[in-house]
Parts: C-alpha cells; sequence; structure tokens
C-alpha cells in the first residue's frame, strides 16, 4: 500500500531486487519419468462423500427441484488421496499443461506449505482495454474413444434439452447480473468446448466496461455463478452446506490478478487439488437440474477425478 509516508525509492530497490530475483532463476524442465519409476508411485484414495451418499444427495435435490425450491444446484465431491512420497509440484504442473493445452493451468500456496493447483476450463471475466468477455460453462459430456463416438456424444450433448436447460440458466444469470451494473452484454454464437477427456456446452458473452465500474465489481456480482453454485444462486448456496459434508476451500473460487488500468483475468477454480506434501485433496462438480440422472452425474465427477490423478502421477 503506498501512502504520504512511503519512501518511494525504498519501494523500487525492494521491487527491483525481487525482479533480478526472478530473472536469476534457472529454467525448470520437467523431465519424463521412466516407466519403472512412474510404477513405484503408490496411492490411497479415499472418497469423503462416498459415490452412494453421492447419488442420494442428488436424489433429494431433484426431488427439492420438483416443488420448485431452486431449479439447479452444483454439488461436489471430494478425493483424498495419499502418495507413498510427497507430490513434485512442477512435475504435476507440467502433467496438467500436457493434458489439458486448452484450460488455464494455475498454482496458488498459502505460504504454508499447502498448493492449490488445476486446469480450469472456464473464465470468470478477462478485460483488456475496457472489452470484457465471459464463459457461459455449463452442460457436459465425455469425449468418444473414436472420431465416431465423439462426434456422437457432441451431437448428443448439443441436442439435450437437460443439458440445454442447464446451460441457459448461467447464460441468463451473467447476463442480468452484467446488466445490474449498467453493462450491455452481448451474447455471441454457442459452441463446444471440448478438452482432452470431457466437452461442454460453451456460449461466450462480451460487454464494454464503463470507466466507473471496477473489475472487482464485476468478479462480485458474478462470483458465483450458477455453473458451479445453481440457481437461485443464494438459496442454492444454503442448499450446498446441506449437502456437502466438506468446506470448499478454494475450489470453484475467482482466481486471477488485476492491474492499475482496469485489465484483468480471472478465471473459476475447478478441475483443481489441494496438494499438502505428500497429501492431495481432488475437487469435482455437477449441475443438478430436472432430468438429471444420479449415476451419470457420479459417473461425470469420477471422469474429472480421474484426469486431476492422471496429472498427480
Amino acid at each position: 500500500m503506498i501512502n504520504a509516508d512511503t519512501n518511494i525509492n525504498v519501494e523500487l530497490q525492494v521491487l527491483w531486487t525481487k525482479i533480478e530475483i526472478i530473472q536469476s532463476l534457472a529454467y525448470y524442465s520437467s523431465q519424463p519419468t521412466s516407466t519403472s519409476a512412474n510404477s513405484q508411485i503408490k496411492f490411497s484414495k479415499e472418497s469423503i462423500a462416498n459415490p452412494e451418499k453421492f447419488k442420494s444427495s442428488v436424489k433429494s435435490a431433484l426431488k427439492a427441484i420438483e416443488t420448485k425450491r431452486f431449479s439447479k444446484i452444483v454439488l461436489a465431491d471430494i478425493l483424498d488421496v495419499r502418495s507413498a512420497t510427497a507430490f513434485n509440484l512442477f512435475k504435476s504442473l507440467h502433467n496438467l499443461r500436457q493434458l489439458h493445452p486448452n484450460c488455464c493451468i494455475f498454482s496458488i500456496s498459502n505460504g504454508k506449505g499447502q498448493k492449490f493447483i488445476g486446469a480450469s476450463p472456464e473464465r470468470l471475466i478477462s478485460i483488456h482495454k475496457q472489452q470484457l468477455i465471459t464463459d457461459a460453462l455449463a452442460g457436459s459430456a465425455p469425449r468418444g474413444k473414436t472420431p465416431q463416438e465423439d462426434a456422437a456424444n457432441a451431437n448428443l450433448l448439443l441436442n439435450s434439452d437437460k443439458e440445454k436447460h442447464e446451460h441457459s440458466l448461467v447464460i441468463d444469470f451473467i447476463t442480468q447480473q452484467l446488466s445490474k451494473l449498467g453493462l450491455l452484454p452481448e451474447i455471441l454464437a454457442p459452441r463446444l468446448r471440448q478438452l482432452s477427456n470431457i466437452q461442454h456446452l460453451w456460449t461466450p458473452i462480451r460487454a464494454t466496461v464503463p470507466s466507473n465500474v471496477h473489475p472487482l465489481q464485476i468478479v462480485a456480482q458474478l462470483h458465483p455463478t450458477p455453473a458451479v453454485a445453481g440457481c437461485d444462486r443464494d438459496f442454492a448456496c444454503t442448499e450446498i452446506r446441506r449437502y456437502e459434508s466438506f468446506e470448499r476451500g478454494l475450489y470453484a473460487a475467482p482466481l486471477g490478478w488485476v492491474d492499475a488500468s482496469g485489465n484483468c483475468e480471472f478465471i473459476v477454480g475447478i478441475r483443481s487439488a489441494l496438494i499438502d506434501g505428500d497429501k492431495a485433496r481432488l475437487y469435482a462438480g455437477a449441475g443438478i437440474v430436472a432430468g438429471s440422472d444420479p449415476d451419470k452425474e457420479l459417473a461425470e465427477i469420477q471422469l474429472k477425478f480421474q484426469a486431476l490423478l492422471k496429472a498427480l502421477i
């Protein structure tokens, strides 16, 4: 924080010293490990909210949706993993970068040895020279093992009333929230966001940001979106605490940066894991709307867990 008593020359020297330290760092190259070394990595896994409990929560949520208490809720699960040795953060991030080239790879430390890492496919907001773009990302299907199966899964996703309904809730919410701040959102053409193991319905939304609106006001207005919470948002957030027996922490939180000119980029901290030495807590969620199938929602959660586990090995 700069104020009238700040010694600018001292602050500049501190900053320049930090820049010199960064510039002096050697480039870290994550060398692929041999097959034999890779095969020695052992994990023990424990799902805190076990599969049957998760499906039970989905069924309970569907009954609440039938009574019109809310139209959507995003339920998450966690998978606690323990390794025989401490996780290699650089290697895990390198794996995420290789496995998910179309995602935002992130790592944040709390200064206590814990690292929150992930590969997020979802941008909350990006602003460059007052031009904002945000993602409505909801509705998903697995990738196929063959081009034909992949195309068939994509076609089912594009024509699913249930998935399109889930997606439209997010679009409506984002446009309404931006309008409340005086922005005029423009909905771009919908498309598919295809990742290595999953594909989503994706609609970019853009707007011009007035000079009197700060990026953090927009973040506060949008977070959490129905893509990670539900709709009605406030009620869904209350219900989430009832269904989930763990703290989400940074899971689904807005993560990013903002500069003095109002440029910024914030992503949503999904497809993520909290690393603490030889322990890791993996997070994944699924959107529940009318027509959701508990078995399919569980399969979606497990698909996301597998992608994270693959990166940690």
